[in-house]
């Protein structure tokens, strides 16, 4: 476990701040690109971790990787 800091209280709150970050530094001021783009994290990194847990051969759903797939 990381060790916490005065000033991020968890790695929830680090990756916030960490996106955050990039888009004010970008002179992007939109809250849904930032939410948008914390949510595209989470999943990739629920898909890897899925994929790390089921070998090479685990079947990932298509609607965990893209959630607007068509049937």
């Amino acid at each position: 476990m990381r060790e916490k800091t005065s000033v991020f209280r968890s790695d929830v709150e680090q990756t916030a701040w960490s996106i955050a970050a990039r888009h004010l530094a970008r002179g992007q001021k939109d809250p849904v690109k930032m939410i948008c783009e914390a949510i595209e994290q989470e999943r990739n990194r629920c898909v890897e971790l899925l994929r790390a847990a089921g070998g090479p051969k685990v079947d990932v759903p298509v609607f965990l990787i893209d959630p607007d797939h068509e049937w």
